[in-house]
């Protein structure tokens, strides 16, 4: 077996570091979108790609759960776990305009669009983006490493320069247990 010179304790410690360099006022001002939203017709979408998708599924399975346990209506759904949908526009479009033809139809003008993303430079994020900016679309992103496009084009950025995928999707789910509790 290779012997590895990285321990959990490493792991522990660089997410610590991850964790300091998150902007409070950055999470604080995305919490007030999301509290905004409960009681609304309105939707709030998330979206990533891999493990920042997985991470969009989990949060909103989490929020629709604990928002309907204490009665309170929240709009909240993950657009990728459609598979069908997916993979039908990825194969008849293109995958890069998977998420922003759906911009103007299934994402309406009142409703609030986060983004999930290690880099911030997934095409068919940044794409989605550009169009429902253009749309005037409110919209967020949690990413890592510099930001990416992402950070550039959302009205609510929380980027956490973190040069590492796996702690970047572990923050992504701990900023929203924050939000959530």
């Amino acid at each position: 077996m290779k012997e590895y010179n990285f321990s959990f304790k490493d792991y522990a410690n660089g997410l610590k570091k991850a964790i300091d360099l998150v902007k409070n006022e950055q999470v604080n001002n995305l919490y007030e979108v999301v509290d905004s939203y409960v009681g609304s017709n309105n939707n709030i979408f998330l979206l990533g790609n891999g493990g920042s998708q997985a991470n969009a599924h989990h949060i909103s399975g989490d929020f629709m759960k604990t928002f309907s346990l204490v009665g309170l209506k929240f709009k909240v759904s993950c657009l990728a776990d459609n598979v069908c949908y997916l993979t039908a526009a990825s194969n008849d479009v293109s995958y890069d305009e998977a998420y922003s033809i759906l911009v103007n139809n299934t994402i309406g003008e009142n409703d609030f669009l986060v983004y999930l993303s290690g880099s911030g430079n997934s095409l068919n994020l940044v794409k989605c983006a550009r169009k429902a900016k253009s749309r005037k679309i409110k919209q967020a992103a949690i990413t890592g490493f510099n930001g990416g496009a992402l950070n550039g084009i959302v009205d609510y950025p929380v980027n956490i320069k973190f040069d590492d995928m796996e702690i970047c999707e572990d923050m992504q789910l701990s900023i929203f247990h924050y939000i959530k509790q």
